[in-house]
């Protein structure tokens, strides 16, 4: 038995609900230090001058810790710029970014993202990247599927939190289970039609705990002008 699973739905042979499939153990830890480094260096691009001069003065001061966890990753909180609302109010403390590109130069990195692009649907997809503060957390809500069609794919990567499925026309309905680092989920259809889904900042699933600490996911959906022009039908 799976103890980092509260079961309280209807379930699948597997232990997961319908319409959501999930890779507990999809990264290495050296991939999933690969991915991380790849998308903080893109957040990194988007803060201002004085916040990367701080970052690279830590960086030069050898003050650091060796990185023996994929947590050690992150620079501490404060060298970071967090956002402490999101427009809707869902997301809290969180730096976010899209992604349209990444580089072509790191073979290595481009070996891990075809690997995830097997696990999707062959049509054109957009990737967006967020950073949760050590602190952050998202609320609970149903994304909007117009704009992002029937399926997402989430990459979970840094401190393990918990994930929360919620009926929401029922609230006694609902499923709880950890994400680990270098977890890959996908929430498609039904799931993520009448399923609010939040990300958790403490607390116990089964017999495992967890308790805040940064977490980054790389998030890849449909691409937006693909279903409005009306091609997925």
């Amino acid at each position: 038995m799976n103890h980092d699973i509260c079961r309280c739905i209807s379930l699948k042979a597997d232990g997961y609900p319908a319409d959501f499939t999930f890779y507990p153990n999809f990264f290495s830890h050296e991939e999933q230090r690969l991915l991380l480094s790849a998308a903080l260096h893109k957040l990194d691009m988007s803060e201002n001058r004085k916040v990367r001069r701080r970052q690279r003065e830590l960086l030069a001061s050898g003050t650091l810790k060796l990185l023996n966890s994929i947590e050690q990753v992150f620079l501490p909180d404060e060298y970071y710029t967090f956002e402490e609302g999101h427009y809707d109010n869902v997301i809290r403390r969180y730096r976010e970014i899209h992604v349209s590109s990444w580089p072509d130069d790191q073979p290595e990195l481009q070996r891990l993202l075809q690997r995830l692009q097997e696990l999707h649907p062959p049509v054109p997809t957009q990737t967006h990247i967020l950073h949760l503060a050590s602190d952050g957390e998202i609320q609970p809500h149903v994304d909007n599927t117009e704009a992002s069609g029937s399926w997402i794919l989430g990459v979970s990567l840094g401190s393990p939190r918990g994930l929360r499925l919620e009926n929401a026309e029922d609230p006694s309905d609902t499923f709880e289970m950890i994400l680990p680092s270098g977890s890959v989920y996908i929430q498609r259809d039904s799931t993520r039609y009448n399923y609010k889904h939040s990300i958790l900042l403490r607390g116990d699933v089964g017999l495992t705990r967890f308790n805040g600490g940064q977490r980054l996911s790389i998030m890849i959906r449909v691409r937006q002008n693909y279903l409005v022009h009306g091609i997925l039908g």
